[in-house]
C-alpha cells in the first residue's frame, strides 16, 4: 500500500474521531475539516502516483484532479469536489491559523462523504493491482 493511502486513512480515522466531538467545541471542527482536507488531498495525489506521474507538491486538490483529468483517470464525486476545491483547500490553513474559521455543517457532511468515497475508490484501486 502508498504510503499517501495509508496517511489518508489515518486522517480519515482522526476526521471522523473530530467529528464526534464537533458539538462540544469548535476544536474539534476546525480538526476535522483540517483532516478531511489531508484525506482528500493524499487520495488525489495517491491517484496521480499509482497512474505513474508526479503529484504536484502543494495543498490545491485542483492541481491533482487536473494532472487526473489529463491523464483520462476517472475521479470519483469529480463535480462536487471541483465545486467544493475552494472551500475544502482554504481548510489546509484556516483551521490551523485562523482563530475565525468557521465551517458549514452541511459542506462538512459533503466533505467526508467525498472522502470516505475517495477513498473506497483507492482501495478498489489497490485490489485490481493486487490481481494483475
Amino acid at each position: 500500500m502508498s504510503k499517501l493511502l495509508a496517511r489518508a486513512k489515518a486522517k480519515k480515522f482522526s476526521a471522523d474521531n473530530s467529528f464526534n466531538y464537533i458539538s462540544v467545541d469548535d476544536a474539534y471542527i476546525d480538526e476535522c475539516c483540517f483532516n478531511l482536507q489531508q484525506v482528500i488531498e493524499f487520495t488525489l495525489k495517491y491517484l496521480v502516483e499509482m497512474s505513474g506521474e508526479n503529484y504536484i507538491e502543494n495543498h490545491d486538490i485542483r492541481a491533482q484532479m487536473n494532472i487526473l483529468k489529463k491523464l483520462d483517470k476517472f475521479i470519483p464525486c469529480e463535480e462536487e469536489l471541483r465545486k467544493m476545491a475552494s472551500t475544502i483547500n482554504s481548510w489546509a490553513v484556516e483551521t490551523r491559523y485562523n482563530d475565525n474559521f468557521v465551517a458549514l455543517f452541511e459542506d462538512i457532511l459533503d466533505a467526508k462523504r467525498i472522502a470516505e468515497e475517495l477513498i473506497e475508490y483507492c482501495d478498489k484501486q489497490v485490489v485490481c493491482k493486487e490481481k494483475e
